[in-house]
């Protein structure tokens, strides 16, 4: 029977304040010798690394790691790397262990310790005396001593049922998917493969000849923010999730027709959207193609990667598309021997296409699963 005894935070822990840089006075420059930025929700600001003067970084041993707390959200995280943190107030503090011989698996046990005790304050008020709080840990029966290898054993053993739990899930919810969507059959062909090394022949068209183009409706994120959830995407210019930040029930009047290639003006994302939808900027476009028996998913989505190469290049956030300037663009699309678009073609390219994307999404959570497998064993 495992014994605990009552620590008190202070007892465990050093705790710091964590300097921070003002955003408004300090230059963030994006460099990937740099170093993370973790705001008040001790996360990461953005993906990138920056780089700022030396006397804002808060060094960090990766094999040490430090818990962090923000006492203006009553957020705990830990922190294994060297990082800068946003806001020059005093609410960003950290904790850094007394005791020498810990590892990753100790700091994610106390980490779970310090978690629930947050949860169970009132931040506004409650925040500032940490030190003072008290937490239970396992000792060991011989010295009444903190019992690190129970609290490794204890974190080792779930992480191993978490990786068997999401190795099922994952391959279950990927089986589902596939089985859906008519690509469980992802082996490429005889035919597939000829598809992929065909080197048709290509003609440029002009794109307004093809395509009616429109620029979207607008609504802004804080209108959103008024309604409901719902089932109509709301698009913005991201590259992520195929431009959709979320779904909502979007008055009528402010739904484009889907079944187009959605181009989001500022950024020059391109996305072919099925469903109808909402769009954040009247700057987006909206590109029909104007027969409609070749406006077929896989067609568009072809379509979709064609106007990608013809324009991505030539406008970029300083120098936007729009539909004025769209209208003496052109696109490269492959033609027949007759001179005429090859749809036929482009439809078998694109399923090769999907073919081979979905294998090497198996194939990676494959990878994944087997590499977090060993992990968990040392």
């Amino acid at each position: 029977m495992i014994e605990f005894k009552e620590f008190k935070i202070a007892d465990l822990f050093t705790k710091k304040t964590v300097k921070g840089f003002s955003k408004v006075k300090e230059k963030v420059v994006y460099t990937k010798d740099g170093y993370h930025v973790f705001g008040q929700n001790i996360k990461y600001q953005f993906p990138q690394k920056v780089l700022l003067d030396s006397k804002f970084l808060f060094e960090v041993n990766p094999n040490k790691p430090i818990i962090g707390y923000a006492s203006s959200t009553g957020s705990v995280g830990m922190i294994s790397e060297s990082f800068y943190r946003s806001g020059n107030n005093g609410a960003f503090q950290a904790l850094i262990p007394k005791f020498d011989n810990y590892n990753y698996r100790h700091m994610l046990y106390l980490l779970a310790c310090l978690r629930k005790l947050f949860s169970s304050k009132n931040y506004t008020t409650n925040i500032n005396n940490v030190p003072e709080w008290i937490v239970k840990l396992p000792i060991t029966s011989t010295t009444g001593k903190i019992d690190f290898q129970y609290m490794e054993d204890r974190v080792k053993a779930l992480e191993q049922d978490r990786v068997k739990a999401l190795e099922q899930d994952r391959v279950k919810a990927l089986e589902n998917y596939l089985l859906v969507t008519g690509l469980n059959n992802y082996e490429l062909t005889d035919e597939d493969k000829k598809v992929l090394s065909y080197k048709p022949e290509f003609k440029d068209f002009k794109i307004i000849e093809k395509f009616r183009v429109k620029n979207t409706k607008s609504i802004l994120k804080s209108q959103v923010k008024e309604l409901s959830k719902g089932n109509t995407p709301y698009l913005t210019a991201a590259e992520s999730n195929n431009a959709v930040f979320s779904y909502i029930n979007c008055p009528q009047e402010w739904v484009d027709e889907g079944n187009c290639v959605f181009i989001g003006g500022k950024t020059m994302v391109v996305t072919y959207q099925e469903k109808d939808f909402c769009s954040n900027d009247s700057h987006n476009l909206a590109l029909y193609y104007k027969d409609d028996k070749y406006r077929t998913p896989l067609i568009q989505q072809y379509f979709v990667g064609a106007i990608k190469k013809s324009l991505s290049q030539k406008y970029s956030w300083g120098d936007s598309i729009s539909k004025a300037k769209i209208k003496k663009d052109i696109i490269s699309l492959p033609v027949d021997e007759s001179g005429n678009i090859d749809f036929q073609y482009m439809e078998k390219y694109i399923k090769a296409i999907q073919k081979l994307t979905i294998k090497n999404v198996v194939d990676y959570k494959n990878r994944v699963i087997d590499k977090t497998t060993k992990i968990i064993k040392y």
